[in-house]
């Protein structure tokens, strides 16, 4: 895991980057309002290769997804802005400003071309460029926010850290073997995440069977239920999760679904520690799997990291991960099988 510093300024410049992921939504309401009127009941959704409009979404359902979408990407720009999000803003920045810009702009454009038209088959022509051109909105945001920069006060060298860890290893002779250490972590992002797809999978169900109602729009609208459940559940699975360690060594339980989404027995702790985990290094948010090191981040932040003796590492954000680290780490070592 990379050490990264938990707390930083928010500075104007970061405020600015974020001002930005907003403009999308104002175009969406805005655009909205002035072109309700003059839209047609349906929008052309794709076009078949001679370039007639081969399938149709209902006009208000376009424009909901593309302002949930939009809305969505500036709020998780706002939460960003948060002392804690400092050391990765701008990557986070990048992606929403892509989500958000696509998502808007696939609206602006279809609504426009459909109104200088005059009909409801449009010609995408050089507009379809302008589309691609807008999944690089992020990048307005990435160059504006400010650019984090290590302290030097937490470029702590490495033998500073391995004294560090030693100490706390030395400590956990003092630990109550007999006490349960229990905390219950809750992500915002991915309570977020889950809402959004919900109301996405809603207006796409009723987009598809509102189309036509022929056998391949219910096929495809079973489909789609299907599709939004599974990443749903998923979803659900690390939107709260409760971390305990006790004899039975460290597990990690999803509190909403009750699903055991890890756990460690003390014949396979090697060792662990407290470190501070960023989502965009670890690979996102949720459950990941990157190279022998799993790890399940609900947050940026601290965290409970344990080396396995089979070689691989574990890591869970959490609150107070010193507690759990020194606990597990001693259990551990009056483990008779682990010797």
């Amino acid at each position: 895991m990379t050490l990264v510093n938990s707390s930083a300024p928010t500075r104007p410049r970061d405020v600015v980057a974020a001002l930005t992921l907003w403009l999308p939504v104002l175009a969406v309401i805005v655009t909205w309002l002035l072109w309700i009127d003059r839209l047609p009941d349906v929008l052309p959704r794709q076009w078949g290769r001679d370039g007639t409009v081969s399938s149709t979404m209902p006009t208000w359902a376009m424009a909901v997804v593309a302002l949930v979408v939009s809305l969505g990407a500036a709020i998780l720009t706002t939460y960003w802005l948060r002392e804690r999000g400092a050391p990765n803003r701008r990557q986070a920045y990048l992606g929403l400003g892509l989500a958000a810009g696509l998502s808007s702009c696939l609206w602006l454009t279809t609504a426009g071309i459909t109104i200088a038209s005059g009909g409801a088959e449009p010609d995408w022509g050089a507009w379809l460029l302008f589309t691609y051109t807008a999944c690089g909105y992020g990048a307005l945001p990435f160059l504006i926010a400010h650019k984090w920069v290590v302290p030097a006060s937490v470029a702590e060298p490495v033998d500073a850290m391995a004294e560090t860890t030693a100490e706390t290893t030395a400590e956990t002779t003092a630990v109550d073997l007999t006490a349960t250490w229990t905390q219950l972590v809750t992500s915002p992002v991915m309570a977020v995440i889950g809402g959004l797809i919900v109301l996405g999978g809603i207006i796409g169900v009723i987009a598809v069977f509102g189309a036509d109602g022929q056998a391949s729009s219910v096929g495809a609208g079973v489909m789609t239920m299907v599709i939004v459940g599974l990443i749903l559940v998923m979803t659900l699975a690390c939107a709260q999760v409760r971390v305990s360690v006790d004899q039975r060594g460290l597990r990690v339980v999803s509190r909403l679904l009750g699903i055991r989404l890890k756990q460690v027995s003390l014949d396979q702790v090697e060792s662990a520690f407290a470190d501070t985990v960023s989502p965009l290094r670890s690979g996102g948010w949720g459950y990941r799997l990157t190279g022998g090191r799993t790890a399940v981040v609900l947050r940026g932040g601290p965290a409970l990291v344990v080396n396995l003796r089979r070689g691989n590492q574990f890591a869970v954000t959490v609150d107070d991960p010193q507690t759990g680290a020194a606990l597990l780490t001693a259990l551990g070592a009056e483990n008779p099988s682990a010797h």
